[in-house]
């Protein structure tokens, strides 16, 4: 018995030493803006491998995610999603995307719906390397965008994910809008201001612009 009871307690010690020893490795690993994807919030993606990629525009493009777009369930269920093959890195660039609201309808004129991105970058074996949670976008305008930098350190990263964040919280924006109306006497200038609420949905409006892979450009 007391042999028994020694063996489970080294055991017990050996693995609390290996739990250590990972949390030294995740604080080592994390980043600022981005998020280590061997924390268990990564997705795993092996599934990707047989779905369809898209070679990543060299020019300013727009790209709808909706019904036609290739699916794949994230934990929220099947949504679509933009898988994006890298070039074979020869220098360092950079790619943004953006996301642009969209009217719930043609009669909507108070609700927009947004992809609320989450970005992932991934490995040849479609393994998550970095990824941006919608938390981690720059607002711009009513919608946000994300650069991502491909650096000489990241070149294993062979693919960009995109897709929504189904959770995340509705926002409400404020837009003022000018109007110039001429009264007899001259012109009367007055404003107006509209709220607008936005809501994340599994589909939306992406617009992919990389830098720094063209010659000639900046």
């Amino acid at each position: 018995m007391s042999q028994l009871f020694i063996r489970v307690a080294a055991a017990a010690f050996l693995a609390g030493v290996h739990l250590a020893g990972n949390a030294q490795d995740l604080a080592q690993v994390a980043s600022p803006d981005a998020v280590s994807a061997a924390q268990p919030i990564a997705t795993c993606c092996q599934q990707l491998k047989t779905l369809a990629r898209l070679p990543l525009p060299l020019e300013r493009t727009e790209l709808k995610l909706d019904e036609k777009s290739p699916a794949h369930n994230f934990g929220q269920g099947a949504q679509a999603f933009l898988l994006l093959e890298l070039p074979a890195y020869t220098k360092t660039y950079a790619v943004t995307i953006s996301n642009v609201p969209q009217a719930r309808s043609s009669f909507s004129r108070s609700e927009l719906t947004q992809l609320a991105m989450r970005i992932e970058t991934l490995d040849a074996d479609f393994l998550p390397v970095r990824v941006y949670p919608h938390t981690g976008m720059k607002k711009r305008g009513n919608g946000y965008d994300k650069t991502v930098f491909i650096n000489p350190s990241n070149q294993n990263e062979r693919y960009l994910l995109v897709y929504g964040a189904l959770n995340a919280e509705p926002e409400t924006l404020t837009l003022s809008r000018t109007d110039v109306v001429f009264v007899g006497t001259g012109f009367f200038i007055g404003g107006i201001d509209n709220a607008l609420t936005v809501r994340a949905a599994s589909s939306g409006l992406l617009v992919v612009e990389a830098k720094g892979l063209q010659a000639g450009k900046p």
